[in-house]
């Protein structure tokens, strides 16, 4: 439904504010200006831990959401899913 695709939004939203987070911590400990520019590298692992993290947090939802839609197994609702996952 609606509000667990709602959720789903938020994936995007938390890799946006840790790259940007890691990217100001990454300066002040190099002592540079907060908005620097990063050279390819520094880009490239800033975006890798940022996405490894986004997926981190939301993966849990993913599965929950796929065991809700599987039209093999019934649950009562998300509750559900979680217990019946967890076990």
């Amino acid at each position: 439904g609606f509000v667990p695709g709602l959720f789903g939004t938020s994936h995007g939203a938390l890799q946006f504010m840790a790259y940007e987070d890691l990217k100001e911590r990454y300066n002040k400990y190099r002592n540079r200006v907060s908005d620097t520019k990063l050279n390819t590298l520094e880009y490239i692992m800033m975006a890798a831990v940022s996405k490894i993290f986004a997926v981190i947090a939301t993966y849990p939802y993913q599965v929950v959401r796929a065991r809700l839609q599987d039209q093999h197994n019934t649950y009562s609702g998300v509750f559900d899913v979680i217990h019946r996952t967890w076990r």
